[in-house]
Parts: structure tokens; C-alpha cells; sequence
């Protein structure tokens, strides 16, 4: 049996381990999706947790930080800014609470759709002034807003659509622009939506929009017509996989993107987003969303590993997983 001579050993062996070297540093680059840190950007602190549950959550899926939409419940509960505040306490800098939703809610239920067109708007101005005296405290961020939430709303009063270029959507457009945060919208991509939000966009350019659920009934044309017209739009990716589509899957089968493994189905990403993703690889975070329980939760950290960030180009997982959502957010390390 012919054998190596030294000389021979002494230049294959070296060769031999580096390529051993490079085979696991390739496998564990593919492998980054499983263990890379997440940040969600997209959050509602549901009536059923607490904030020492959420950061046994966090630490259990590897979540770096939790970036509040507006927490969730009924007021006998406590306000959702001080649930917010209160959880910021509990779990430090990882946890950024929000403001806003809970003041724009109570307006409109108290004014209607009015409050976001009616020039002489009462409720609207004391909305703005709490929402602004908030976001001057501790660090915030803006809450979820609603412009159009006509087919996608649990909330029977959220379910229309208000103009986007109203004063009320204006006067958010720059107190975000002034407080440099994030404007985040839950809005479907009606034409007179999606119309509204780029005259908007054009008084305001250096205003960061938040596209909730990325645009929430969107394709991914659609997507990247509105990337091409506005720099400053960026896209969350919360509640636009299964299970939490599981209700409207057959009905409004373009909201759903990406899902996990599940007995009769394999991991998925839609080819067209995931090029989409993969073409603008900093406009692009992953979030959780709201969930019934924390099985649900779970399952959502689930999908968005396993059939989001597990599909992707490794090169842009770091970013879409949590390096999009720490330059938006400004959050510490």
C-alpha cells in the first residue's frame, strides 16, 4: 500500500486541515440563521405577559432587544404606557417602549375619524402634546398608527381609511422628523393610500416611515416600486407568516410571505421577496408582532428563522435579523 512521503505529508496535511477549516466555517456561516440575535421591531405587549415572562422569552430565542408597537389590553389592566414603562424597568435598554398608540385610539373613539382631517379638531392637538411630552423622557419610540386598516383590523373603528396627507399624519411626520424616530403605519396598499403616503413622504424627506407589516396586503412589485420612489421607507415583516395568517391564508393568500416547517408542509420564503430582500438588504427587519400565547410566540420566532432568515443570502441575515433594526431604532448594544 504506497504511503506519503515526508515531503509529501508535510505539504497535503496543511492543505488537509485548512480545507476541514474552511468546510465548518462555510457550514456555520449557512447555519447562522439558527443562532444569529434577533431583534423585533415590531412588538405589542399582549394582556397575558409579563414582563419577566417576556425576558425568559427573549433570552430563550437569543433576542437581543424588543421594540414596543404599543402594548395590548384593556385598561382595568393599566395603561399601555405604563405597562410599556413598566417593562422597560423590568428588562433595561433591550426593551423599548412605545407611545402614541394608546393616545390615538382614545381620540378617535372619542371624536371619530374626524380627529384625522377636521382642522378644528379638539382631541387631536391634546393627543400630539402627550405623545410629544412622552417621547422626551426616557428613550421611546412612536407606536403602531392606523391610516388604513380597512381588512385587516380586529378593532371594528380601525377598520377605514383616513388621509394620509391630514393634518394628523402631518403633525406626526414631524414630530417624528424632530425627535428623529420612526413613523410606523399599519397600512394597506390602497392606491389613494399608497398616493397619500408619497405626497407625504415628499414634504417630508428626511422623515424614517415605518411600514408596518410591509404594507400588510402588499406583493413584492409592489414593495419595490415604493423602495424605488423613497429612500427613507423601510419595512418591518411582523404578521405576514403562518401561524398568524393561518385565519386569511386562503382568502388573501399575497399576505402571507414565509412560513416554517409544520407536518405536511416544508420551510418556505416566496421567491420574489426573498429577491426583494435580497436587493435591499437594509430595509428589511424581522418582528413578532402580536400573539394569543406563548406558543404562538414561539411558533412566530420559529417562522421567522426557519422559513425567513434560513433562506436568505448569508451575507444580509446579520442585517435583516437585527443590524436594520439597531441603525433605525438607534438602540445600544
Amino acid at each position: 500500500m504506497p504511503t506519503l512521503t515526508t515531503k509529501a505529508a508535510r505539504w497535503l496535511c496543511p492543505l488537509l486541515l485548512c480545507s476541514a477549516h474552511w468546510v465548518h466555517a462555510q457550514t456555520a456561516l449557512t447555519d447562522a440563521w439558527r443562532t444569529v440575535p434577533l431583534v423585533d421591531a415590531h412588538f405589542h405587549l399582549m394582556a397575558f405577559m409579563t414582563p419577566a415572562d417576556l425576558l425568559a422569552r427573549m433570552d430563550q430565542h437569543s433576542i437581543s432587544h424588543t421594540v414596543s408597537a404599543g402594548a395590548i389590553g384593556s385598561p382595568a389592566i393599566g395603561h399601555p404606557n405604563l405597562r410599556d414603562s413598566n417593562a422597560a424597568a423590568a428588562i433595561g435598554p433591550r426593551f423599548l417602549p412605545a407611545v402614541g398608540n394608546a393616545e390615538l385610539v382614545n381620540a378617535e373613539r372619542a371624536e371619530g375619524p374626524t380627529l384625522f382631517i377636521d382642522p378644528n379638531s379638539k382631541e387631536r392637538p391634546l393627543a400630539l402634546q402627550r405623545i410629544q411630552e412622552f417621547l422626551g423622557k426616557l428613550p421611546r419610540t412612536i407606536g403602531e398608527t392606523f391610516p388604513n386598516a380597512e381588512r385587516s383590523s380586529a378593532d371594528p373603528m380601525r377598520r377605514r381609511r383616513v388621509p394620509l396627507d391630514g393634518p394628523m399624519f402631518q403633525a406626526l411626520a414631524e414630530i417624528a422628523t424632530r425627535f428623529d424616530r420612526p413613523l410606523p403605519m399599519h397600512m394597506e396598499w390602497h392606491p389613494e393610500s399608497v398616493a397619500g403616503l408619497s405626497r407625504l413622504l415628499e414634504r417630508w424627506p428626511t422623515l424614517t416611515l415605518l411600514l408596518s407589516h410591509c404594507g400588510k396586503t402588499t406583493t413584492a412589485q409592489d414593495i419595490r416600486s415604493f423602495f424605488e420612489k423613497h429612500p427613507n421607507v423601510v419595512c418591518d415583516l411582523g404578521y405576514r407568516s403562518l401561524p398568524q395568517e393561518a385565519n386569511d391564508f386562503r382568502r388573501f393568500p399575497e399576505r402571507t410571505i414565509f412560513w416554517a416547517s409544520a407536518p405536511g408542509r416544508t420551510a418556505y420564503l416566496a421567491p420574489d421577496w426573498k429577491k426583494l430582500i435580497e436587493d435591499h438588504p437594509d430595509r428589511f427587519m424581522v418582528a413578532i408582532d402580536d400573539t394569543h400565547d406563548w406558543a404562538q410566540y414561539d411558533e412566530v420566532v420559529r417562522s421567522l428563522r426557519e422559513g425567513l432568515l434560513a433562506h436568505l443570502n448569508p451575507a444580509v441575515v446579520d442585517r435583516v435579523a437585527h443590524g436594520n433594526a439597531k441603525r433605525v431604532f438607534r438602540l445600544s448594544p
